[in-house]
């Protein structure tokens, strides 16, 4: 009798095991036909978020680089003393320098000592500045340019580059006696050529 009904038993959990087996066949069944059904839509859905997310972001990155570029003209390039000074457009350094065939470049942080110190200089001897220099503020993402340079984000740093190949620097620092030859210094910095030869001697 004991064997009879525990085989009885058995047959329900049986019959049961392949009922719920049947039920979750089912669901999954129509769980994918509803995901076929809909493919269109849900990769349409999918491609209109990416589309959006694309979007935002790039309006995110162009309203903080006309932020920047406003910021840099209001705080820094309106106190520059001489129109010799041209300041590069907010995000515009690099590529400037690697297209132009030679120029100048002054790397330094706005509002250190040493940069109002090298402005002042270049504001009272203008008129013995024999050529325009472009300038560089290390103010946005000095890490990237302090490594691409090699430069000290605390010094004033002159560059001459030619063919976006760097061919001689001095800092202020380096200059004896600056109010005197600071000015001659900046205006021999493209005469790389001259000193290699000299050197060479």
């Amino acid at each position: 009798m004991t064997s009879v009904k525990a085989g009885g038993n058995g047959f329900m959990i049986s019959r049961l095991v392949k009922k719920i087996k049947n039920s979750l066949q089912a669901l999954w069944h129509g769980f994918a036909d509803t995901i076929n059904a809909n493919k269109k839509k849900s990769i349409l859905g999918v491609f209109l978020a990416l589309l959006l997310v694309i979007a935002l972001t790039f309006l995110t990155l162009t309203v903080n680089s006309k932020i920047r570029a406003a910021q840099m003209d209001n705080l820094i390039y309106e106190d520059l003393p001489t129109k010799k000074i041209v300041p590069f457009s907010y995000g515009e350094g690099d590529k400037m320098i690697n297209e132009k065939k030679a120029v100048s470049v002054m790397f330094a942080k706005p509002n250190q000592t040493e940069t109002r110190k090298a402005l002042q200089i270049i504001k009272q001897k203008e008129d013995e500045l024999n050529r325009k220099f472009y300038y560089y503020p290390l103010v946005y993402q000095t890490p990237e340019i302090k490594n691409t340079y090699n430069i000290a984000s605390d010094e004033v740093t002159f560059v001459f580059f030619q063919n976006g190949e760097e061919k001689n620097r001095f800092t202020l620092n380096s200059v004896k006696d600056p109010k005197e030859n600071f000015i001659p210094e900046l205006n021999r910095l493209p005469m790389w050529n001259i000193e290699v030869e000299e050197n060479k001697k």
